[in-house]
């Protein structure tokens, strides 16, 4: 494995006009402060902006041209918004920042490009505001690789990294996810290593469970605390989510993998359920 960056030079943020949006978008741009990264803004417009339902029926070549340049003229508009409000973020933060459109009809090809280029992704959930209708948070990642941070839109918290949480489970998505949330845990006030039902497979974990990773992380971050716990049968996703609430986390980091058997990649069967009702915001990877 390569060696992880120090720190976070650039991050991407799906954002709109709605709440949530302008939400994500300040959590975003607090990291870009913190971090001295470059913000990239993303927005998709949705359907036809400027379309009305007697658009289909246009006829000629005048008819047709003027409905191409209502529909360009609207997403101009739109691009405009969404710049002006991304331009709002940079003064507040003193941040450097940039807007990409992801105008209708090319979503496919532009959210993936839009994403390669990265440290960092940030989305809001359940439905993230600027992410085209067919693209979810897991079919991001599992395109793209780039780590990705999922905040909820019912979250309440003002801080994301002060305490962190780490799902260890001794594999490859796990560590792959330390290695991305690295410039993070090495800011944090605390971090939690947490290793649920280690027993059901010594192999594993070894002597120890948790604690060579939690020694390696102790190396890198201030203050590092090892908690081994057993389910006793409750899905590991709430014992999760319970513990990181009692230890009072703003952040989970927890490595994502997928299912060979299926058509479509899809999240591990903890991870999506840790999402489905997220209590904090997640630095999920793979």
């Amino acid at each position: 494995m390569t060696d992880t960056p120090t720190n976070w030079k650039s991050i991407s943020v799906f954002l709109d006009d709605t709440p949530q949006g302008e939400k994500v978008g300040n959590h975003a741009a607090t990291l870009a402060r913190r971090f001295g990264a470059h913000l990239i803004g993303i927005n998709s417009i949705e359907g036809i902006p400027g379309g009305y339902s007697s658009d289909s029926f246009a006829r000629g070549k005048q008819a047709i041209d003027d409905v191409i340049a209502r529909h360009r003229s609207a997403e101009e508009l739109l691009a405009l918004s969404f710049a002006r409000r991304l331009a709002a973020l940079s003064r507040k933060h003193d941040i450097g920042t940039e807007f990409r459109v992801i105008r209708w009809g090319y979503g496919e090809e532009e959210v993936l490009l839009n994403s390669l280029h990265c440290d960092l992704v940030v989305l809001g959930h359940p439905k993230p505001p600027g992410l085209p209708e067919n693209w979810t948070a897991e079919r991001l990642l599992m395109a793209s690789g780039v780590p990705i941070l999922i905040i909820p839109d019912d979250w309440k918290g003002e801080f994301i990294g002060s305490k962190v949480m780490v799902a260890w489970n001794a594999s490859r998505e796990a560590r792959r996810a330390i290695a991305d949330a690295m410039p993070i845990l090495c800011t944090a006030q605390t971090v939690t290593v947490l290793v649920v039902d280690s027993v059901r497979t010594p192999e594993k974990y070894g002597e120890a469970p948790g604690a060579d990773i939690a020694t390696y992380l102790a190396r890198h971050c201030e203050r590092v605390d090892l908690h081994q716990v057993e389910s006793g049968g409750a899905p590991i996703a709430e014992i999760i989510g319970a513990r990181a609430m009692e230890q009072e986390a703003d952040l989970i980091v927890i490595g994502a993998y997928s299912h060979a058997r299926s058509a479509e990649m899809i999240f591990g069967g903890v991870t999506r359920a840790l999402l489905a009702r997220m209590p904090m915001p997640a630095l999920v990877s793979r």
